[in-house]
């Protein structure tokens, strides 16, 4: 469970993007989806414990995200691979972190698991976007962390990859929180759907598990939320 009470965060340059925002997130996947510039990226940044809000409190599985460390993973929708390490690196990084013994091991069994087992010693610049996606899907995997944040996650992934990707996520088994302004995506992944709009970021509509499957059906509803 994901709880945020009152809160209110605003950039020092800026509007005010979150004011006295409440909402619950269950276990489980849940999709927020609203256009961009509506809030959504900073509210996975309080979430994540990157940014902290100015007021109100956030909680992650009953504590604040400060006390969570290895156990939140953000995967941001571009640059969440080191430039500058090999594939086989950067999904090692948060087990060299936790001082881990066996991570090479490790590292191996989730490349393998994910199919990019011949990507190891490679660059993110060498690989394309539906395989850098599965790089950071894999160093996720091998942190162990219980709550993963994504950020647009199939924004730059082509046709070829998005179903594949898709089906990762589903298969995860962690608790995901997953942003996006692509009706489709949210339909695909499945899970709650909390429709916002903003900013101020604003919950505007839910829905529970299976109540759409069609995008255009969903894409009515998030209109009318925005009315009103």
């Amino acid at each position: 469970m994901i709880r945020l009470t009152g809160v209110t965060y605003r950039y020092r340059r800026g509007p005010v993007v979150l004011q006295n925002f409440t909402a619950e997130f269950p276990p489980g996947i849940t999709v927020i989806l609203g256009p961009n510039g509506s809030g959504k990226t900073t509210l996975l940044k309080i979430t994540a414990g990157i940014l902290k809000p100015q007021s109100g409190t956030v909680e992650v599985m009953g504590r604040p995200p400060d006390e969570l460390r290895g156990k939140i993973a953000y995967i941001p929708q571009t640059g969440g691979l080191y430039p500058w390490m090999t594939v086989r690196e950067n999904i090692a990084l948060p087990l060299k972190l936790q001082h881990r013994s066996n991570s090479e091991r490790e590292v191996e069994s989730v490349a393998e698991s994910l199919g990019i087992s011949h990507l190891r010693d490679r660059y993110p610049k060498e690989i394309s976007g539906g395989e850098q996606q599965k790089t950071l899907i894999a160093r996720a995997l091998a942190s162990g962390a219980d709550v993963w944040l994504l950020d647009e996650p199939l924004s730059m992934i082509d046709i070829d990859y998005r179903r594949e990707i898709i089906q990762l996520l589903k298969k995860a088994g962690r608790s995901l929180v997953v942003i996006t302004h692509n009706v489709q995506d949210a339909v695909d992944l499945g899970g709650y759907i909390y429709i916002v709009k903003g900013p101020p970021l604003q919950l505007v509509a839910t829905a529970a598990p299976g109540r759409y499957t069609d995008a255009e059906r969903l894409e009515e509803t998030a209109r009318e939320a925005f009315k009103s």
